[in-house]
């Protein structure tokens, strides 16, 4: 070709050309970002360093982001001789375009990236964790018609809503500086621990339960909404199909005119009061868990619905009742009971019991706190009258 002065000094005078020239809606000279592989240290990244500070005195670029080669999942480089090329084409129509995103920002791109079938399996279970996490707060949230004040927070919301600000400020603080893997990560445990497997798991009574219009199910019901609206403008610009399907499905008070994804920005959950400290209650609730484990193995009880805690409950940091036997998810928390002790475990050195609950079971919200089998609580009495 005729047109081709030298490939380093067309290559490097790239910045003129797509962002110089005003030709392109390409975004602005210098650039905020050039990315490449761990080759072009001393090619592209110098031929465009020296060819812009030649002629404009400046850099072309304000961060460099250097990667590393894509190998198979023992190390070894790709090649069709070893037939072992994980070709990108055949990714998206086995896994879906979004897989292989969420694997890149599950990468350490700084190092070579390992790929596999495997590999790729593990990282769809954690999309769709992420999937079925915002599937049940939409779900949970679509009659929501007004968020509630700050000051109608229970205990558990302004738990959840502190817990989740400081994650999330953590995330965008780690996506601000391009670790997209420790971003992910700190998201995935959030995701995995308190927000669905505590938060999501304890909130279920009072979202199915309670009265439609009740200030304690409108207040979980807005914190969730807060919550999912602010994940998803983190996670919008690796899963961006799947941000664009939720406002789709989203409510018009979740999605406030929003009409795909690239009306989304991220905002923060709302600052509200610090309920209590949950170092001492998640180690309570898993030495509870491991307490009862062999009950459930051994079909003693099916759900821990069917019990009650004994012990001193002020070692407990959480002041409403309710909210405390929601965090285990039993019936009630006594000083006393006459029912059979199934269990124990301790909690600062002090001895809590587990017994069999001894009212009847409700047959509307399951809580084992009936006067008979045949009719419903005092709670959900009131509540289909």
């Amino acid at each position: 070709m005729t047109d081709i002065l030298d490939v380093w000094f067309d290559s490097g005078s790239t910045w003129n050309s797509v962002l110089g020239s005003g030709n392109y809606d390409a975004g602005e000279y210098p650039a905020s970002l050039y990315i490449e592989g761990s080759d072009q240290h001393r090619g592209w990244f110098q031929s465009s360093l020296l060819l812009s500070c030649a002629v404009n005195g400046v850099s072309p670029y304000k961060t460099l982001i250097t990667h590393g080669f894509t190998v198979d999942n023992k190390g070894e480089k790709m090649s069709k001789s070893k037939g072992n090329v994980m070709a990108p084409s055949k990714v998206i129509k086995q896994y879906g375009s979004e897989i292989l995103r969420l694997w890149v920002a599950l990468s350490d791109y700084q190092s070579d990236l390992k790929i596999s079938d495997g590999i790729l399996k593990q990282t769809a279970e954690q999309y769709r964790k992420i999937r079925n996490t915002f599937r049940f707060l939409l779900a949970n949230v679509d009659d929501l018609e007004a968020y509630v004040s700050h000051d109608a927070y229970g205990e558990l919301d302004r738990w959840i809503l502190n817990k989740a600000g400081e994650v999330f400020a953590s995330v965008k603080s780690s996506f601000d500086v391009y670790d997209f893997l420790r971003g992910f990560a700190t998201l995935n445990h959030f995701i995995t621990n308190e927000l669905s497997g505590i938060y999501m798991d304890i909130t279920k009574d009072r979202l199915y339960c309670e009265d439609k219009n009740d200030p304690i199910r409108r207040a979980t019901q807005s914190a969730m909404a807060h919550i999912a609206k602010s994940m998803l403008g983190l996670i919008a610009p690796v899963l961006t199909y799947t941000a664009d399907e939720i406002l789709e499905y989203a409510s018009d008070l979740f999605s406030e005119g929003m009409e795909n994804v690239f009306d989304l920005v991220y905002v923060e959950v709302p600052k509200v009061e610090a309920s209590f400290e949950d170092t001492l209650l998640i180690e309570a609730r898993q030495s509870f868990s491991e307490a009862i484990d062999s009950l459930k193995k051994e079909k003693i009880i099916k759900s821990t619905l069917a019990l009650e805690m004994v012990g001193d409950r002020h070692l407990l940091p959480i002041q409403n009742t309710k909210d405390l036997e929601d965090w285990f998810v039993v019936s009630a928390i006594k000083s006393s009971s006459e029912g059979e002790k199934l269990a124990s475990f301790e909690v600062e050195g002090q001895t809590f019991t587990v017994h069999k609950a001894m009212a009847s079971k409700c047959p509307r919200c399951w809580r084992f706190t009936s006067s008979s089998e045949d009719c419903a609580c005092e709670r959900c009495a009131k509540v289909v009258a």
